[in-house]
């Protein structure tokens, strides 16, 4: 086992301990490389630190139940990966609904107004994942918003490729149904 290895496994311990100079060595080593990577993907510098920030802020609440499989460079770069992933969806669904709203009614709704009911919308969505059950949610999130493809979620939950597949099934039935009657009632008051 080499040194960089045991060192590692050193920091791990001790963030898992609520050891903060364990979390400030990982920190202050994987920082630079998490922004490079979260930089070249979003050529935008706040939002590659916005991500790099939330990863390691996950990382220390989380930092007594989490387990990595990999080593914690690979870890923590598919973290950044998965948050940059939430990022770009989140970018695209705003996009999808700043056009709807632009088709519905041009002009009628100021910017202000687009972007209260664009948070209203994401909340919906959240309160909608939250009533599907534990394990149909976990496999949504990890699919959606994490980027794993079905036999990495099984393989992480440790079910069938067809548990997946129902679950995600289950899942993307559900919010199509609650979130085309969230649209339909959205766009008949924007009509109103």
């Amino acid at each position: 086992m080499n040194q960089s290895y045991r060192e590692e496994e050193d920091w791990i311990i001790a963030l898992q301990n609520g050891d903060e100079k364990g979390f400030e060595q990982i920190y202050q080593k994987y920082w630079p490389k998490l922004f490079s990577a979260a930089y070249n993907h979003t050529r935008i510098r706040e939002t590659a630190q916005e991500i790099v920030q939330e990863v390691f802020v996950s990382l220390w609440v989380n930092r007594s139940t989490i387990t990595i499989h990999t080593n914690l460079q690979g870890y923590l770069l598919r973290a950044v990966r998965n948050k940059i992933y939430d990022h770009f969806d989140k970018q695209s669904v705003r996009s999808k609904y700043e056009l709807f709203v632009s088709v519905q009614q041009p002009n009628a709704i100021n910017f202000t107004e687009q972007e209260v009911i664009y948070t209203e919308l994401d909340e919906l969505v959240h309160t909608e994942m939250n009533v599907l059950p534990e394990t149909t949610r976990q496999v949504f999130q990890l699919s959606r918003f994490n980027g794993f493809t079905i036999p990495e979620i099984a393989d992480e939950m440790q079910v069938s490729v067809k548990t997946v597949e129902y679950h995600l099934t289950k899942a993307l039935k559900h919010l199509r149904l609650r979130l085309s009657e969230l649209l339909f009632l959205l766009a008949t008051l924007l009509v109103i």
